[in-house]
C-alpha cells in the first residue's frame, strides 16, 4: 500500500518509477529421463541420481530426457554407426522427436542443457554412462572438451548398458 502511495505521488511529480530489477533464482532443475534396452524394452523413468536408467547386462538402444524447467537436446551415437539427429522432446511415443535411438544399441550419449533466464549461474547436464558389464566412465558436462572430457559419454564400439542424468 505504501509503495502504491509512493509511486503514484512519484508519477504525479514527474518523477520516474524505479522498478526492481528481478533477480535470476536459483532453484533446482529436476532431469527425468528412461532408456529401452535390448531385452526389456522401455524401462521406467529416473529423477536425477536416483537411480539409474538400464539394465546392467541389456544393452541400451533409445533414450528419452526431460527437464522441469528449460530446455535439454541430446542425441545418441549408434554402435558401428554414426550421431542420429538431435532432439528436444521427451516422449517415448514420438519416434520424431520424443527420444533419442533408432531401436540399435547406443554406445554414446550427448546431452546439453539451455539454463533459462530466470536461473543463475548458468547450469549444466551432468551424465555419465557405463558399459554393459562395466563400471561407470568419469561424468560429462554439457558438450564440454576440456578437462579431459570428449563432448559425450560413452566409447565408441562399447554397448552402453546403464546411463545416468542431473542438472547442476
Amino acid at each position: 500500500m505504501a509503495r502504491q502511495l509512493l509511486d503514484m505521488v512519484t508519477g504525479y511529480m514527474g518523477g520516474e518509477v524505479q522498478q526492481p530489477t528481478p533477480v535470476p533464482s536459483t532453484k533446482e532443475i529436476d532431469a527425468f529421463y528412461r532408456v529401452r534396452t535390448r531385452k526389456h524394452g522401455w524401462l521406467p523413468e529416473v529423477c536425477n541420481l536416483a537411480d539409474y536408467a538400464g539394465w546392467e547386462d541389456s544393452p541400451i538402444t533409445d533414450v528419452s530426457i526431460g527437464v522441469s524447467h528449460g530446455s535439454v537436446k541430446y542425441r545418441a551415437h549408434v554402435m558401428g554407426g554414426d550421431w542420429l539427429p538431435w532432439v528436444t522432446g521427451y516422449n517415448i511415443n514420438d519416434v520424431v522427436n520424443g527420444y533419442a535411438g533408432n531401436g540399435k544399441v547406443i554406445d554414446a550419449i550427448e546431452v546439453y542443457f539451455y539454463t533459462p533466464d530466470d536461473i543463475r549461474p548458468y547450469q549444466k547436464a551432468k551424465y555419465r554412462v557405463a558399459p554393459v558389464g562395466g563400471g561407470y566412465y568419469a561424468f560429462q558436462y554439457d558438450s564440454e572438451t576440456t578437462n579431459g572430457q570428449d563432448g559425450y559419454a560413452g566409447l565408441f564400439g562399447k554397448a552402453i548398458g546403464k546411463f545416468q542424468l542431473t542438472i547442476e
